[in-house]
């Protein structure tokens, strides 16, 4: 398992990191462009001391050599002390004159044409490197000019200690910097800390707790964002377990205190009434599939969108659930018809909308009378809503109750079997596909309108 790391620790290192780069980055442009200046210094100067002397030479009528140079540069060149030298070459590459504060003449360096300049080069190694320059003389004559001068290296490294004292002064002010960013990410990281201790607090004692996003950031946001709707989705969750440890426990009290007693007159009177302990078995198991249903069906609604189920034909469900009911209503000696068109087209889950349909019809068949019909309507023109109606011949739900049929457990006959969740999951899946159901009153009549996809085609099947 990896430790965790500290942001603030991250972002102060980061930026450290960002600048001792740029400080680095700086120092070295720096001492490049020194360096460039000093090459350019040295060529400016010798090239400008070159053109003087070749400006200088004048030829006696015998052909000797003359220089008439200023007398500022004659001084210059005469004595040692100074670093400024120069040699004068003939045609034949060989020394005709050079500089008094010179033991030995310069070495020769080739010019192309007359009055070219050669770029600056340096003889010499550590300490007696110089820089040099020639320039092409009338009479083929070449003049090489040098500066005896301390090494480029010394010099740039005289130049930079010079100069980069003012840089050192940014050295405050970037750890001044890296202080300002500790205490403004702590500042900034503070609404988060706000944030964990409210996560901290979430539990089961407190579900509807939820972080608040007030003061943080625009990046975390969307985390808090989806960190709520997952603690909704739990809470959720946690109130229809709840919901279903409370209905399981309320409705199997009584069928197990009844299986408990027809249990202990078996020990008593030695005979078994099996077929009533299976019928109360029955129940119970019928109970808990439908409360398990029941429970599935609520979570299935809050973790989709409608409008991202896939298509389904309702026409076809109808027939299919119809055909499950048929042998019951065939044993019942009750009459079933189905009156669908061939598609009716609709967004949602293909096995809880057949479950509807079924507990439509079962409902129908246990507590209603006659003939069952379950058809679809199809939508008026510019519409879209299916409405899916299940009827019998029966005189239908009392005035008043309409709407109590469909919450849990509630029946009409404590003596018809049944559990009384047919008609509450019937609701709930219509409205986890953005629908409704409802009784028509006087009537032995359930109405379900759906959200449709597309006007029903205008053929119909009849069974």
């Amino acid at each position: 398992m990896s430790r965790p790391h500290s942001l603030r620790l991250r972002l102060l290192g980061v930026m450290f990191a960002l600048f001792t780069l740029g400080f680095g980055a700086s120092f070295a442009e720096y001492r490049f462009e020194v360096h460039n200046i000093i090459e350019g210094l040295h060529a400016r100067t010798l090239q400008n001391q070159a053109r003087e002397l070749t400006d200088a030479i004048r030829f006696a009528p015998g052909g000797a050599l003359a220089l008439h140079m200023r007398a500022d540069w004659r001084r210059v060149y005469a004595d040692p002390s100074r670093q400024f030298t120069f040699t004068v070459f003939g045609p034949d590459h060989r020394p005709r004159a050079w500089s008094a504060n010179l033991s030995h003449p310069l070495p020769y360096i080739p010019v192309a044409a007359h009055g070219a300049v050669s770029p600056v080069e340096f003889i010499g190694v550590g300490a007696d490197e110089q820089p040099i320059v020639a320039a092409r003389a009338a009479g083929g004559n070449t003049v090489v000019v040098a500066r005896r001068d301390m090494s480029r290296a010394t010099l740039v490294d005289s130049l930079f200690a010079e100069d980069s004292e003012h840089l050192s002064v940014l050295i405050p002010f970037a750890l001044a910097a890296l202080g300002l960013i500790w205490l403004i990410s702590g500042w900034s990281l503070q609404p988060i800390e706000r944030a964990s201790r409210e996560a901290a607090r979430v539990g089961p004692g407190q579900p509807d707790l939820r972080i608040s996003a007030q003061g943080l950031p625009r990046e975390i946001q969307p985390l808090v964002e989806a960190v709520n709707g997952a603690l909704d989705r739990l809470s959720r969750a946690y109130a229809i377990e709840r919901r279903l440890t409370a209905d399981a426990a309320h409705e199997l009290r009584t069928p197990l205190a009844v299986l408990h007693l027809r249990l202990q007159r078996a020990r008593l009177t030695g005979t078994t009434d099996w077929p009533a302990v299976e019928r109360e078995l029955s129940q119970m198991g019928r109970l808990v599939d439908q409360l398990i249903d029941l429970a599935r069906k609520e979570s299935l609604s809050h973790e989709h969108d409608a409008h991202q189920l896939p298509l389904v034909n309702l026409s076809r469900l109808t027939r299919e659930a119809a055909a499950q009911v048929l042998p019951l209503m065939e044993a019942s000696g009750r009459r079933l018809e189905v009156d669908v068109p061939d598609t009716a087209r609709l967004r949602g889950r293909g096995d809880d909308l057949r479950d509807m349909v079924r507990n439509l019809l079962d409902n129908a068949l246990v507590h209603g009378r006659g003939s069952v019909r379950a058809r679809i309507v199809p939508p008026p023109p510019g519409e879209s809503v299916l409405t899916l109606e299940v009827h019998d011949e029966g005189p239908g739900v009392p005035a008043g109750q309409e709407e109590s049929v469909f919450e849990r457990f509630h029946r009409l006959d404590a003596q018809t079997p049944g559990s009384g969740l047919g008609l509450a999951i019937v609701r709930q899946v219509a409205r986890s596909h953005g629908g409704n159901a409802r009784f028509v009153p006087g009537a032995g009549r359930i109405v379900v309108q759906l959200p449709g996809e597309a006007q029903a085609a205008p053929t119909r099947g009849r069974d």
